[in-house]
């Protein structure tokens, strides 16, 4: 691909130093994702958790197709990923969404309403029957599979929902152990259909969780016990890599000092209170990433500047109101905050 010299300098800007940061940043994310997914096998869930745009909904995608031994996708292509994604939905991947109304009987299994009709279409009456909800639709797509596929169960939100109410008593069937193949298999009896049911081996849960999301509690010890927890970091190189695309240097450029900037606001130990790290609040990388400086102005306006704004609103960050009029000025002129001899001589002293 290029001229030999084994020992030529290839210095950040060069041709050379492009391709092999990029093969780099290939092999990273492979084996991250690879990580992720021998966690996965080893514990049978995991939970995803991160500030909002941290690529929490596309990284479960991606390792779900791993955990499903995909192996023609290149899975650090996201298009492609997603395309393979749709194909397996409902046969080897389930996804749902738990909210704080969702409870046992829309999960596991409840008595829903049919109406019944005669010969001409009409309404004679309404009766209850059993009907099973996505968990259990999942773990027998997953016991019926007679050559033993991986099933996926991806539950996004998953702090949103009441647990103990909706896993119920099986909850301590998610334990590897007490899975069908486990060493201790457990099975309960349904209180609808009254059969006997237990989790299989084959079936994997991935959760996602917001970190920054104070509307609900944190999750029971019951659920942690069962999960390995996984925490994705706002990438600036995910930043870089996708201007670099778009062969935008300045927009690069731009988007890369706002993230610096504000990430050095957050973290900064005069605004940073509270039990929640840099990690926990640090504004998601996606949120950089836009097609031209007028989406990035938009993005900057109506998605980074609320969600910092709602974390100085809850005592979050403890952030005067003339500092932060300042700094919002600033990144709505997409320019990092300009230090006054004041900030300067701050920081000096911490």
């Amino acid at each position: 691909l290029f001229s030999q010299g084994t020992f030529k300098s290839c210095s950040k800007g060069t041709e050379q130093y492009s391709y092999i940061e990029s093969w780099l940043k290939y092999m990273n994310d492979i084996a991250y994702l690879e990580k992720c997914a021998k966690l996965l096998s080893k514990k049978h869930n995991i939970i995803l958790q991160g500030a909002p745009g941290t690529g929490k909904t596309y990284n479960t995608a991606a390792i779900a197709l791993n955990a499903l031994d995909i192996t023609d996708v290149d899975l650090t292509d996201h298009r492609a990923v997603m395309i393979r994604y749709d194909e397996l939905l409902g046969k080897q991947i389930f996804f749902t969404t738990f909210h704080q109304s969702l409870d046992y009987e829309d999960f596991v299994e409840g008595l829903k309403p049919h109406v019944q009709t005669d010969n001409k279409g009409n309404s004679i009456g309404v009766t209850y029957e059993p009907e099973d909800g996505i968990f259990k639709r999942a773990c027998n797509a997953a016991q019926t599979d007679t050559t033993n596929k991986p099933v996926v169960l991806i539950i996004d939100e998953i702090n949103r929902g009441n647990v103990s109410k909706i896993f119920g008593e099986l909850i301590t069937l998610l334990e590897s152990d007490k899975r069908s193949q486990g060493n201790h298999p457990i099975k309960v009896i349904l209180p609808y259909t009254k059969a006997e049911f237990g989790v299989p081996s084959n079936l994997y849960i991935i959760g996602t969780m917001n970190t920054t999301d104070r509307s609900t509690g944190t999750l029971d010890y019951a659920l942690r016990r069962r999960f390995a927890f996984v925490t994705l970091q706002s990438d600036r190189s995910v930043i870089e890599k996708h201007y670099d695309k778009l062969g935008n240097a300045n927009l690069r450029d731009m988007a890369v000092a706002l993230f610096d900037d504000i990430k050095k606001f957050i973290e900064s130990p005069k605004h940073l209170c509270g039990d929640m790290s840099i990690d926990d609040l640090m504004v998601g990388h996606s949120y950089f990433m836009a097609e031209d400086e007028e989406e990035l102005k938009d993005k900057v306006e109506y998605e980074i500047i609320p969600l910092i704004n709602e974390y100085i609103n809850d005592g979050i960050l403890n952030v005067k109101n003339e500092e932060k009029k300042t700094a919002f000025d600033s990144w709505l002129s997409l320019a990092p905050i300009q230090e006054t001899d004041e900030d300067e001589q701050e920081e000096e002293e911490q």
